[in-house]
């Protein structure tokens, strides 16, 4: 049996008296990613903007990373179902379900707010022969598995930035594709570099870096439309390239069904404080990503639920749904 990499920000903290309340005095996000990735760089620049905010709790981080984001959200079920134990996740929460990596389902969680948005982007080596997404799309059309693609984990909106794009260009067997899953957006970026896979489809968040070392290019990006500054300034679109394709990668934060409303209440005003800080704004500016606080209801109505519907037909078409 394989155990999760767990790595905690603090030691020998005193464990919670459950009978104080809200606010408590202490809290733990638990970031469904390891080290590095997109979302430990989010549950980490949260935990900055509520010290900014002066929130008055102390936010313990714990990196569980690997499996889909499965066991970071099968721990925070485990928990006492008393507030103070959160999942910070993307929309692996239903993609999981969808595709039968799990029985935990979207109704086993109580989504208390979305953070932030990043947009999704093909990356490669700088020199590389696929030095345009037109490339490597034309190259997908003669032979599928022509091209060795890397994405963070299975399934996942990096999963969907090479799926659709190759759909909508006129790819036939989608299952022919050349996909390998590694644990996150860390290990891809390794991969990437070490030239055992020829493009990474990840987050722009865990993408920055690399670019601006000059190590890689960006040569697609996921946007609405052509970015003007940024690491991908300029980069083509999908829609750019005569495709009706926009991801808009989100991570947010759940916890367990039937989550207390007090404790509910207390972590929707919390983040917000969080998000709305100058500090935050400044950390998520410098990795890319944009600040899109969005309370629960409205972020499961209006995103989360429209998404789960349009990702389970693009999913029945490549045979992943279970």
């Amino acid at each position: 049996m394989v155990l999760p990499l767990l790595v905690t920000t603090t030691a020998c903290m005193p464990d919670i008296d459950r009978g104080e309340g809200y606010p408590p005095p202490r809290v733990t996000a638990i970031a469904a990613g390891s080290p590095g990735g997109g979302l430990d760089l989010t549950t980490r620049i949260t935990k900055d903007g509520l010290d900014a905010a002066g929130v008055d709790t102390f936010m313990s981080i714990e990196n569980m990373g690997g499996g889909g984001g499965n066991p970071a959200r099968a721990a925070v079920l485990q928990r006492e179902n008393d507030g103070t134990s959160v999942v910070f996740e993307s929309n692996r929460i239903f993609l999981s379900n969808i595709t039968g990596t799990t029985d935990m389902s979207l109704d086993d969680f109580t989504p208390i707010a979305q953070l932030t948005t990043d947009y999704e982007v093909w990356l490669v080596k700088s020199g590389s022969e696929f030095d345009s997404a037109k490339t490597v799309l034309d190259r997908l059309k003669d032979d599928p598995a022509a091209v060795n693609f890397g994405i963070g984990t299975v399934p996942s909106d990096d999963q969907l930035n090479v799926l659709r794009p190759a759909s909508q260009s006129g790819v036939k067997d989608l299952n022919d594709l050349n996909l390998v899953a590694f644990s996150d957006g860390g290990d891809l970026n390794n991969e990437l570099l070490g030239g055992r896979i020829d493009v990474a489809s990840t987050g722009m968040s865990e993408a920055v870096e690399l670019v601006e070392s000059g190590d890689v290019e960006i040569i697609a990006v996921s946007a609405p439309k052509t970015m003007k500054d940024g690491a991908a300034r300029g980069v083509p679109t999908w829609h750019d390239l005569g495709m009706n394709i926009t991801i808009n990668h989100w991570r947010g934060v759940f916890g367990p069904a039937d989550m207390p409303d007090e404790a509910v209440d207390w972590w929707q005003g919390a983040l917000k404080e969080s998000v709305e800080s100058d500090e935050f704004v400044k950390q998520s500016e410098a990795l890319g990503i944009n600040p899109a606080y969005v309370p629960g209801d409205k972020w499961l109505d209006t995103i989360i639920r429209p998404e789960e519907q349009e990702s389970t037909e693009v999913l029945k078409k490549v045979g992943l749904v279970k």
